[in-house]
């Protein structure tokens, strides 16, 4: 059994319900023609036929005395998690965004399973979507990424129908003979001096980004200070999502022509879409917005292998290729920090700056503090297209999580030849999350005219990007209250 890592500890320590520590997948699937009308308790049958495997078997524990963990329940049955949902049709995207957003808000049942799934259906063009729903705890970013893939098939014609809760593959089982005395002595020791090792590399992190605040070395500011007062808002349950995508050919290109890499470009165009929706508001800082970018950590060990540092994007006024040029050299700063330092002590860190603000707003506090201005991921994708059922992959898109000291998440993952962005907010923070999806493509389209302008290579030609998105407070009623479950249509599927 995996334990659970400073990070993952922090997930289930600092969450509240008004900040759940729930990720997960939204996939809009396009059945095939003539196969619409039951395809949706089709596959809550099949699914219902797979195996339950890690991390989807585990339970969290928490003792009396010590530290949660998490123990695998081999007589787990995965049918209680799997909810039918139907949205009044004809349902829009808005509506279920709407749908999607209200699930997300509610923290999971820790007594069970840390997940659940739902398959909704009565969408207006016959698509079925899947969200899923997860603890960040039990799961990263990447192994995410790594269980859809496993769940989606390459082929329409693939004739197993797998399910999200298979997991990804197990590790060998570890011996399960009790260790000795001495062997459990040495582990803490060694354990304990691990710790004091990281600690004084973090003071000397720490230090060096007080000299580069200062403006006395180069290299990242020091955390919670210099955070534009930009999309500031009290914590609370409710959310708000919203998605475009983007055509990664043009993305590659763009960053191509300019020496940066798709993260670069895709950092650069939500900063130029972030302030495009604060100059429309009046609320257009005078220095640059900061950005919180979790990064994947290879040398770590169990749970979530992250390290999530905060820089600064364009200052104001900068046109597109001179935001890129700055954006690429904080995200390299960054990326610099992440290879010289340990990853016990980025992993240190980063749960030290983000529980920092979960605390102040457990006190109370009317006003928190601010890690950044927004979380922005990419971890990775699906590079063709996927099927289930022989059902069509139009979206597959993330869910992620608003945490403390955050009001906005944009979250990226590849589907084939598509980039698609996922953006869940704090409504009275960012009012209007669609708006800012739509402003994210045309934000692309501004950089990747201003590419073509220069003497750079063009980026090749690709599709017109398209853009969904909603705000909560703009979907009609019927979006707020379409959704009904349906567990006994869904006891009723698994026994067809």
């Amino acid at each position: 059994m995996p334990a659970l890592s400073v990070i993952d500890l922090a997930m289930f320590l600092l969450e509240t319900e008004e900040r759940p520590f729930n990720i997960g997948p939204l996939i809009i699937l396009e059945p095939p023609a003539g196969s619409r009308g039951r395809f949706a308790d089709r596959l809550v049958a099949r699914m219902l036929q797979r195996p339950l495997g890690s991390p989807f078997n585990y339970r969290l524990r928490t003792p009396l005395a010590g530290v949660p963990f998490l123990e695998a329940d081999e007589r787990a049955d995965p049918a209680g998690h799997l909810h039918r949902l139907t949205i009044d049709p004809p349902g829009s995207m808005d509506q279920l965004c709407a749908t999607v957003s209200r699930l997300h808000e509610t923290r999971l049942d820790r007594s069970r399973l840390l997940w659940d799934l739902y398959v909704i259906d009565g969408l207006a063009g016959g698509e079925v979507a899947l969200y899923g729903k997860v603890h960040h705890g039990i799961i990263d970013g990447r192994t995410f990424v790594k269980v859809v893939s496993g769940w989606l098939a390459a082929s329409p014609r693939e004739r197993t129908v797998r399910a999200m809760w298979e997991g990804v593959p197990r590790a060998p089982r570890e011996s399960r003979e009790r260790a000795s005395l001495a062997d459990r002595v040495g582990r803490a020791l060694r354990r304990a001096a691990g710790t004091t090792a990281s600690v004084a590399r973090l003071y000397r992190m720490l230090g060096g980004q007080a000299l580069a605040t200062a403006g006395l070395r180069s290299g990242l500011p020091l955390p919670l200070l210099g955070v534009p007062k930009a999309f500031r808002g009290r914590a609370h349950a409710e959310r708000s999502f919203a998605f475009c995508t983007l055509p990664l050919a043009d993305v590659r290109a763009v960053g191509k022509a300019n020496g940066a890499t798709v993260n670069d470009v895709l950092l650069t165009v939500l900063d130029m879409a972030m302030a495009r929706l604060l100059r429309e508001r009046g609320e257009l800082p005078d220095q640059p917005l900061v950005a919180d970018m979790p990064l994947a950590l290879a040398d770590a060990h169990g749970g979530n292998r992250i390290a999530v540092l905060q820089f600064p994007l364009g200052a104001p006024g900068l046109a597109p290729l001179a935001r890129l040029a700055a954006v690429r050299e904080s995200a390299h700063r960054v990326k610099d920090v992440v290879r010289r330092e340990s990853a016990e002590t980025v992993m240190l860190y980063t749960t030290l700056v983000h529980a920092l603000p979960a605390l102040v707003e457990r006190l109370g506090a009317k006003r928190g503090l601010a890690v950044s201005n927004a979380l922005i991921s990419n971890p990775f994708g699906l590079p063709e297209e996927r099927y289930l059922m022989g059902a069509r992959v139009a979206l597959a898109l993330p869910v992620p999580v608003v945490a403390a000291g955050q009001t906005l998440n944009v979250t990226a993952v590849t589907l084939a030849d598509r980039l698609q962005l996922g953006f869940l907010a704090l409504p009275n923070a960012v009012p209007h999350v669609g708006k800012l999806a739509a402003h994210t493509v045309d934000a692309f389209a501004e950089l990747k005219r201003a590419t073509s302008g220069t003497a750079l290579a063009p980026p090749r030609a690709g599709r017109r990007p398209s853009a969904e998105a909603t705000k909560r407070g703009a979907v009609p009623a019927a979006g707020r209250t379409g959704a009904r479950p349906a567990g006994r249509r869904r006891r009723a599927a698994a026994g067809g």
